[in-house]
């Protein structure tokens, strides 16, 4: 006969077991293809997107963008690349955000290069964009919130080489209709090893690697939902990386499944206690 006690361990384990599916791989393939012939092509991992760079580019681990994971509201950027102080000639993007679902990320929504698209092209919904950029750095990763109305006046920068990876970076000089509502800081560690083991048992690969942490408690609630979408790559767009929030009916279904299970059980052994 199972005790209250070992009812009450297992509801903690499976809870434990359910918060850490929370913490997932986000990332999804770029639709960039063939990936760099030089560089682990077709890529490995979650979404291909581990030990890949785009086609016709520089394949190595200095140019590497490869993961995104999300652990409620905080997101995670994997990346062989250096976040902070770029890779000699080209720095890091801003942060590209979809909440709707609409927004046109694929690559061939805007070929051009070295000029500006307004993001009545791609529809973003929020951009957090980098303020100390210094050449090829962001400086310590501060950054300005902007929320998005998806028109010509928000002005995005195209990239120098990949235009498969548009968009690089938002223009605040013409945001007459973007609401600047916060500001935060992209914390970045390193770490040494060749392989990480991800929250979800996921791996990146190739070492050492840069780990961006962003906090996303400026969406309001409902906004990370399965049609939520990041984006981000750098000036040449020799990498892009893109993830998705994956539907949580399974999980939902999951948890719904557990508690109707431990309910079950703990009326059993109330009544032959």
């Amino acid at each position: 006969m199972l005790s209250h006690k070992s009812i009450y361990t297992t509801v903690f384990a499976l809870s434990l077991a359910l918060v850490s599916a929370n913490a997932r791989n986000i990332t999804i393939n770029d639709m960039q293809l063939p990936n760099s012939s030089t560089f682990g092509a077709p890529g490995i991992g979650q979404g291909g997107e581990d030990q890949e760079t785009e086609p016709r580019t520089i394949g190595n681990q200095a140019w590497d963008l490869e993961a995104f994971t999300l652990n409620g509201n905080q997101l995670r950027i994997y990346s062989g690349y250096n976040l902070l102080a770029g890779e000699h000639p080209y720095g890091l993007g801003d942060l590209f955000i979809d909440v709707s679902g609409d927004a046109n990320w694929q690559p061939g929504t805007d070929n051009g290069l070295f000029g500006n698209t307004g993001n009545d092209v791609f529809k973003f919904d929020y951009v957090l964009h980098f303020t100390q950029r210094s050449g090829i750095s962001i400086g310590t990763g501060l950054y300005d919130i902007y929320k998005l109305s998806g028109t010509a006046s928000e002005q995005f920068k195209q990239t120098e080489y990949k235009s498969g990876s548009n968009p690089y970076h938002f223009l605040p000089g013409h945001q007459s209709t973007a609401q600047l509502i916060g500001s935060g800081q992209m914390l970045v560690n390193y770490d040494a090893n060749d392989t990480i083991v991800l929250e979800d048992g996921t791996k990146v690969t190739g070492g050492g690697h840069y780990i961006g942490g962003i906090d996303l408690s400026f969406l309001a609630p409902g906004e990370i939902n399965s049609s939520t979408l990041f984006k981000i790559t750098h000036a040449c767009g020799n990498d892009s990386l893109v993830g998705r929030v994956p539907d949580a009916g399974s999980a939902m279904t999951l948890l719904s499944g557990a508690m109707a299970g431990m309910s079950f059980f703990t009326r059993m052994a109330r009544r032959k206690s």
